[in-house]
């Protein structure tokens, strides 16, 4: 095999060679692509970890705020019943003490018009 003439020995040759580095292409090819899809599913799956743990620490907030705020409503509830029976308490006192005076007036009216 001297020389490349146009011998079909010499063109088969180069298309065998031809051939060669075509499917090497081809296989170098589909190597970057795996390395490529691995690359990106792992990207991927990093990036859905990382919403999790976001989506995770928001429902950790979340919770402690619903607690807070349980808290603060149970609280503010105490302190309304609280008001409410002072409330109670100073209304039967004003009508204690109204139905007093209206006695006292009474007395006095009827002292008034004794003496006339």
């Amino acid at each position: 095999m001297g020389s490349l003439s146009g011998t079909s020995s010499g063109a088969s040759t180069v298309t065998q060679v031809s051939e060669e580095l075509q499917a090497l292409l081809m296989e170098e090819r589909k190597r970057k692509r795996k390395v490529s899809n691995r690359e990106s599913a792992r990207r991927s799956r990093m990036r859905k970890k990382k919403h999790l743990d976001d989506l995770t620490a928001e429902l950790t907030q979340l919770r402690e705020d619903n607690h807070q705020i349980i808290l603060s409503l149970n609280i503010t509830s105490q302190r309304y019943l609280h008001v409410e029976a002072e409330n109670s308490v100073l209304r039967a006192q004003t009508n204690e003490l109204s139905c007093r005076l209206q006695s006292l007036e009474d007395i006095i009216t009827f002292l008034q018009w004794k003496q006339w």
